[in-house]
């Protein structure tokens, strides 16, 4: 249920908390009214009246729609990039890091809103690239450099052969991890619909890019 921005301010202490809590409603009403409505026919006015906020709280907190756009963004893959960072600073094998973030990002990308998302950067490139551009630098980068990392602290561990392009071997299991199941989605289609078809697949693709590229011992 929607919580209104005098509501909002009354949750929680100290105001910080409050000014949070209105943060997420906003995101949250945004990221729906992109979904329902395309990005061009969304306006400022038209999430705060859903909102129940005044138009300059929004704005005060993001100049434009192609900000708030670009914040909705953000926090749908930011979970993605916080779990995925975690798991490739804290854990000790880097090999069952790198499963850890694949299934993250994958779980991710399958979430209806995610690809609703991708569909609008898709129908909007053309009149609006700078969307698509923030969306490539924001969020498919930085996990590019998550998997990178995990590739090269294996590989440093003595785990991977060392005869490979990390770079281009990041780039290469990201695809295999979500490429088809991506292209599927997107056109409508129910592959990998259970958490469990999603971790076989997983386990297939990583099984197939692993086994060229890790030293047996």
């Amino acid at each position: 249920m929607a919580v209104s921005e005098s509501a909002a301010r009354r949750i929680g202490r100290p105001d910080a908390q409050a000014s949070e809590t209105l943060d997420r409603l906003i995101l949250a009403t945004a990221t729906q009214s992109f979904i329902d409505h395309g990005y061009a026919a969304t306006s400022i006015e038209k999430v705060a009246a859903q909102a129940e906020v005044g138009k300059q709280t929004i704005y005060r907190r993001y100049r434009s729609k192609e900000e708030l756009f670009k914040a909705s963004v953000g926090a749908l893959i930011g979970s993605l990039l916080t779990r995925a960072d975690a798991a490739a600073k804290f854990s000790a094998d880097p090999l069952a890091a790198l499963r850890e973030a694949c299934a993250t990002f994958l779980e991710t990308v399958a979430r209806p809103d995610s690809i609703a998302m991708y569909r609008i950067l898709i129908a909007e490139s053309r009149r609006f690239p700078t969307l698509a551009d923030h969306a490539l630098e924001s969020t498919s980068e930085p996990f590019h450099a998550i998997i990178r990392r995990l590739l090269d602290a294996a590989a440093r561990a003595g785990r991977l052969r060392a005869d490979h392009d990390l770079d281009l071997l990041s780039r290469i299991l990201i695809g295999m991890v979500s490429g088809w199941a991506l292209n599927q989605w997107l056109l409508g289609g129910q592959a990998l619909s259970t958490e469990a078809e999603r971790a076989a697949f997983l386990d297939t693709a990583l099984s197939i890019f692993l086994n060229g590229v890790v030293i047996d011992r």
